[in-house]
């Protein structure tokens, strides 16, 4: 009887920032985190007693080219996949070129505001389904809700801001913006916005083993929903890690870990925030980039059997920028 080497795969969607700012506007700015997937089995191959034995059926329409290999002996997981994932990421965030609007006017390049130490703080919970394409290759689909919190902190610099918005210090009725402003920088520190919003993902994953070993390479491609506001960009992230399969004599098995994280997103936030108080409303777009593309990881996945596993992964080694923790419960069919 061929002993399955099981793997297991989970996905994180995407991590949605949406920020408010301080002063006269209101801003919302958007991080995408990461997304992750791992195969629940991978090919071993057959013994010589095990060739002996009688050929294995496929039942099954997936994978592709299925019939061939379990004839060869291989073992192959079951075709189709539902996984519930929950996701932990905190990360810092690079915020660029803001430009503001009034009254439906052209948005105006805002260049007196620096963003310092922007971190994002991001739960989300998703659902996933997944099937074996070919045996070497897996194709899935998520859907999630983002929540969260972002902290921010930027720094007004006051010459530039009396420059920008033409104010003529000459006059005696703008001496009171001019003395607070002028050859002074206001420092804004450790403000808390929440966020909201709905991401969805798609991907496909490589994988590939040999005895107890495996490598797993999944990529995946994001778009996001933010209340408020519209999101505009693309993130794709790209996974590869390796691992070693233990076997249990219950049938249970044991897959742990080791890989690195490639997230590149490139995103341009614009929407309405109303000015409290008046029934106006201020126009914004922003522009926001990971402030790291690397991030090391290490995880493990404990498969009861062929059709539940239980897997966990946490993020974050070789630096303290972006740190993350998944958990996935997953059944097979």
């Amino acid at each position: 009887m061929v002993k399955p080497l099981y793997l297991f795969f989970l996905a994180v969607t995407p991590f949605v920032v949406e920020a408010e700012s301080f002063y006269e506007y209101e801003y919302e700015v958007q991080e995408i985190t990461l997304e992750s997937d791992i195969p629940e089995t991978i090919l071993e191959m057959p013994s010589s007693e095990q060739a002996a034995s009688p050929a294995k059926k496929w039942n099954h329409t997936l994978p592709f080219y299925a019939e061939d290999i379990v004839m060869n002996g291989y073992d192959l997981p079951l075709p189709f996949g539902i996984s519930f994932i929950y996701a932990n990421v905190q990360q810092d965030m690079m915020l660029t070129d803001l430009s503001v609007g009034f009254r439906d006017s052209e948005k105006v390049d805002i260049d007196f505001v620096s963003f310092e130490n922007t971190k994002s703080n991001t739960h989300t919970p998703q659902l996933k389904l997944d099937a074996w394409l070919f045996p070497f290759m897996n194709v899935f689909a998520t859907i999630g809700k983002v929540s969260g919190t972002v902290g921010i902190n930027f720094t007004i610099d006051g010459n530039d801001a009396l420059q920008q918005l033409n104010i003529d210090c000459s006059q005696i009725k703008n001496k009171p913006v001019c003395n607070a402003l002028g050859d002074k920088a206001l420092t804004v520190e450790d403000i808390e916005a929440n966020l909201t919003g709905m991401s969805y993902s798609t991907g496909m994953m490589f994988v590939g083993g040999w005895n107890h070993y495996f490598i797993s390479v999944p990529i995946t491609f994001t778009w996001t929903n933010m209340d408020r506001s519209e999101t505009e960009g693309y993130i794709s992230n790209i996974l590869p890690r390796v691992g070693k399969q233990f076997l249990f004599n219950n049938g249970s098995s044991l897959s742990l870990y080791i890989g690195t994280s490639y997230l590149k997103s490139q995103l341009t936030l614009s929407g309405s925030q109303p000015i409290p108080g008046t029934g106006e409303s201020i126009d914004y777009k922003i522009k926001q980039e990971n402030a790291d593309k690397w991030m090391g990881l290490v995880g493990g996945n404990y498969s009861l059997n062929k059709r539940w596993s239980l897997a966990f992964e946490y993020g974050g080694i070789g630096g303290d920028s972006r740190q993350q923790f998944i958990a996935n419960l997953s059944y097979r069919y």
